[in-house]
């Protein structure tokens, strides 16, 4: 047990031990988190503004009236139910869905497997698309762009939605128990 200990404590101090200035010392390599974030936005910055320019081409086109979350969540609700109750995280719902592309490729649809049962923030779809509920109330449709981040992301779902790609959905909650 003693020795088990010993052991840990080595393990440990080594791991915690290695800054900076040890690491070149070491001559290894030290990743500052911070300075790795920065270097990812950069070069990602030209793919997300084409993103962007795109799902705004695509909103003009469409003449939809649509806003936007600081996350870059697109929604509009398109029938809306005053006296239902706003939706929240632990909500299980049902809801009616139309997923496609931004080029109109349709994708999936509860017409051909049927609504579906979401637990909202606790099932493993979009976080988009959580986000999105949690603006609506029972009763409700909308229709949400999802730019990648909050769709997909950079490996698409290995089916239909391909990497990087911004999805549209027309949902419709159908109905909700806690």
């Amino acid at each position: 047990m003693k020795t088990g200990f010993i052991y840990i404590s080595l393990v440990t101090s080594l791991l915690f031990s290695c800054g900076p200035k040890e690491a070149e010392q070491n001559n290894e390599k030290y990743i500052d988190a911070n300075e790795l974030k920065k270097q990812l936005e950069e070069v990602q910055k030209p793919s997300i503004v084409m993103e962007n320019d795109n799902i705004e081409s695509f909103i003009k086109q469409h003449q939809l009236q649509m806003q936007t979350t600081g996350t870059g969540l697109r929604y509009a609700i398109v029938k809306e139910n005053v006296k239902g109750r706003q939706l929240v995280t632990m909500d299980e719902i049902t809801i009616k869905y139309k997923v496609s592309l931004l080029d109109g490729t349709p994708c999936y649809s509860s017409d051909k497997t049927g609504p579906k049962k979401i637990k909202i923030d606790m099932d493993n779809v979009e976080s988009g698309l959580h986000q999105g509920l949690k603006l609506m109330k029972e009763g409700e449709k909308a229709i949400f762009i999802l730019p990648s981040h909050l769709a997909h992301g950079l490996t698409g779902d290995n089916n239909l939605i391909p990497p990087k790609a911004s999805v549209f959905y027309e949902i419709e909650v159908l109905n909700v128990s806690k």
